[in-house]
């Protein structure tokens, strides 16, 4: 059985992020998952560095929330049958969405957001992913008044901790995005953000560059980790003192027979690209209907808001045919680029902070998981966290807040 240092079980964002962070300080590291890098859900995101990010995702009003189980609202739908297995995470979500507690976990998120696209370029060095980024970030589009004036929170808090923002008017907003048909309210614009046109390829350029630096990748399941008797990790036919989970939905199923039970709910997304005639020079949310639309390579992605349901059930793409009108609205766009959305799953806590550090039950084994809706943009920085962690260096924020210890 091959010898590392340290295993890495997934590369996804957060799994190659904590490969080459490890690697970089010294350790022999095998990077182990099914699919090539990036193909899972790190592919499927609307690609946004959410450099901005302050509050995490609340739990709808009351009256969304009764649209959302009637199946009438397109930012959400809920699986009937599966709803029983998700109640206590709803309820859990529900007492994290106080405006309290968003402004407390949007404080422990700071740390991971604030520096994220300087993360992204570090790991960009030695690669092609550059060639995906854009400094163009998030605007957030308000169709009427009464959206705009019930969005305050966020405006408030960007204020109190000087994150910078635009309020734009249509009229505004359709000088730095010209194809934008300007029939909404208000424009949010997020100054510090910045987005990349391919999740994807640029995952899978941070893992290239991995290997060309003397790491291992490994396809295969490692979904068979298991400690030895030695007390070293075996996973894929390789072995080492330490190992790392970052397998996004999927850790969950590898956790629980180990002992660990973390209240992680898996939010189903979809996405389809669309071809267009017009070019987006940013990623747009539409805050009232519930979907992000970005300027990919493949063309125009629609990216959903969260569908609950069993991650194995077949997939119900019809939040995307949902929110294609409202999106066309907006922007011209023309057919789909490929006839099948895509469907992934994001793995999220119910306070939406991600889970990072050593296992309380075991030696030698690590977490990196439940990244929700951040993944992508926090990925980078989880990735690094953890390498300083597992080497003894001083972490670069306090861990306390993202400790597994903590449910």
């Amino acid at each position: 059985m091959q010898q590392f240092q340290a295993i890495v079980c997934g590369a996804g964002i957060a799994g190659v992020s904590s490969a080459r962070h490890l690697q970089a300080r010294g350790l022999s590291v095998a990077l182990i998952d099914v699919r090539d890098p990036g193909q899972e859900t790190s592919y499927g995101n609307a690609g946004i560095i959410e450099a901005s990010f302050v509050l995490p995702f609340g739990f709808p009003a009351t009256r969304r929330f009764k649209d959302i189980l009637l199946d009438k609202d397109p930012s959400a739908r809920v699986d009937l049958l599966f709803l029983p297995r998700v109640l206590k995470w709803l309820l859990n979500f529900y007492i994290q969405s106080s405006a309290e507690n968003r402004s407390k976990n949007g404080l422990f998120m700071r740390p991971l957001v604030q520096d994220s696209i300087a993360e992204h370029q570090f790991l960009m060095k030695g690669n092609d992913a550059q060639q995906y980024f854009t400094k163009t970030g998030r605007v957030k589009i308000h169709r009427s008044k009464a959206s705009f004036d019930g969005d305050v929170f966020e405006r408030e808090t960007l204020t109190k901790l000087g994150v910078p923002f635009e309020v734009l008017d249509p009229s505004d907003f359709v000088k730095i995005e010209p194809a934008i048909r300007p029939i909404f309210y208000k424009a949010l614009k997020l100054s510090s953000s910045a987005r990349v046109t391919d999740p994807g390829a640029v995952v899978a350029g941070y893992a290239k560059a991995f290997v060309a630096g003397g790491g291992t990748f490994i396809q295969g399941d490692a979904g068979d980790l298991k400690q030895a008797s030695n007390g070293n990790w075996q996973a894929a036919g390789v072995e080492a003192p330490h190992a790392v989970v970052a397998m996004g939905p999927w850790a969950p199923k590898l956790l629980k027979p180990l002992g660990y039970d973390f209240p992680i709910g898996l939010k189903r997304g979809y996405h389809q690209h669309f071809k267009s005639s017009a070019v987006m020079n940013h990623a747009i949310v539409d805050g009232d209907i519930g979907y992000v639309m970005s300027g990919c390579t493949k063309g125009i992605r629609i990216t959903t808001g969260a569908e609950f349901a069993a991650q194995d059930a077949p997939a119900n793409p019809v939040q995307i045919a949902r929110v294609l009108p409202f999106a066309r609205e907006l922007f011209p766009l023309d057919e789909a680029s490929e006839d099948t959305p895509w469907l992934g799953s994001r793995p999220c806590t119910t306070d939406s902070l991600p889970i990072v550090g050593k296992a309380f039950k075991h030696d030698g084994l690590w977490l990196n998981i439940g990244h929700g809706h951040s993944g992508f943009t926090i990925g980078p920085s989880t990735g690094k966290l953890l390498a300083q962690m597992m080497t003894g260096e001083t972490p670069f924020t306090d861990v306390a807040p993202y400790r597994p210890e903590r449910f």
